[in-house]
């Protein structure tokens, strides 16, 4: 049976700059371009914007629309416009103002996005994705699912509205409103349930795997035993809350701290999960560990942070023998 090979892509703001950087070392390696080398894209937040934008299809070539480098420009030349830097002084004062507002406009995003899309849908991707929200309307998750807007077209939502919702991160960017299935949806970044959209891969095709869709994509259909996944975080930073701080913070300290903490613990947890749940060789995680406080701030986007990110993902990844052996076990079992 022909592998099944799923690339999954964690959220976390404008370090989305690390599973950039791996994407190009694994062309590097492989002579193959990404959407060469699998057949369906997961993301969350940063990362379901990366694979929204990875599979957006060339209506002449009908190739890939962008390519890593063009993406990683992106991150490294409109990063500040998403989010801009301020000084410390303004910081101080937006701290204030942002107890009653997000911390950024949505303006930055907004003008990134749409120098990116234009009126691209979701059934057009070049490969199936699945990309997440949170429905505040009905209060559920919601996957946006190439399967789903090739079988019913009021799932077939743009991409500029799937890429603004996903990445709409509480206290940092202002939900994202729209209409989706025939009703009003209004989406946040989907991290706050699922930063890791492994296991939500890995659902799509346990319950789908045998429908049409997926046997006209793959030849047949799929099963757990075919899929193989590669799954790329954006940095965890691994820094301790004290006994002292969990007993005394209040609703402002922990406001501050609490999406990380939840986007944290989660990818954690389907990290654990989906190596469980497949053979060995099947699952590859590759993810980097943010060792100073000062640079896992994921709306920092000062070049010293970029560089950190960047610099760190050579040192801990690249530059290891033994990750770069699994890497390269990895991509040879699914070549």
């Amino acid at each position: 049976m022909r592998k099944f090979r799923i690339l999954s892509i964690d959220g976390g703001g404008l370090r989305g700059v690390v599973p950039i950087r791996i994407l190009q070392a694994i062309e590097s390696k492989t002579g193959k371009k990404i959407h060469q080398l699998f057949d369906m894209m997961a993301g969350t937040s940063t990362g379901g914007l990366i694979v929204s934008c990875l599979t957006l299809k060339n209506p002449i070539t009908g190739e890939p629309l962008y390519t890593l480098e063009q993406l990683s420009k992106m991150y490294t030349e409109e990063g500040g416009t998403i989010f801009p830097i301020r000084s410390k002084i303004g910081h101080i004062i937006e701290q204030a103002h942002n107890l009653l507002r997000p911390e950024f406009s949505a303006d930055g995003m907004e003008k990134v996005l749409k120098m990116y899309i234009t009126n691209e849908k979701l059934k057009d991707s070049l490969l199936p994705i699945l990309v997440t929200t949170y429905d505040l309307s009905t209060n559920k998750p919601v996957f946006f699912r190439t399967r789903e807007a090739a079988e019913n077209e009021s799932a077939n939502a743009n991409i500029y509205d799937i890429c603004r919702a996903t990445s709409a991160a509480p206290t940092y960017l202002p939900a994202y409103s729209f209409t989706y299935k025939g009703q009003t949806l209004t989406g946040i970044d989907g991290g706050v349930y699922v930063n890791n959209p492994t296991m939500a891969a890995f659902s799509e095709i346990s319950r789908f795997g045998d429908s049409d869709f997926y046997k006209s994509v793959h030849g047949s259909e799929i099963s757990l035993s075919d899929v193989y996944v590669l799954s790329l975080g954006t940095g965890s930073y691994f820094g301790s809350i004290t006994e002292v701080d969990s007993v005394e913070w209040g609703q402002l300290q922990w406001v501050t701290h609490i999406s990380d903490i939840m986007m944290k613990g989660v990818s954690q947890l389907v990290d654990f999960e989906a190596s469980e749940m497949v053979s060995d060789g099947q699952y590859l995680r590759l993810n980097i560990d943010i060792k100073e406080e000062k640079y896992s701030d994921m709306t920092d986007a000062s070049v010293a942070t970029r560089d950190y990110l960047l610099n760190e993902v050579e040192q801990q990844l690249l530059n290891d023998p033994e990750i770069m052996k699994s890497l390269d076990s990895f991509l040879a079992s699914i070549q």
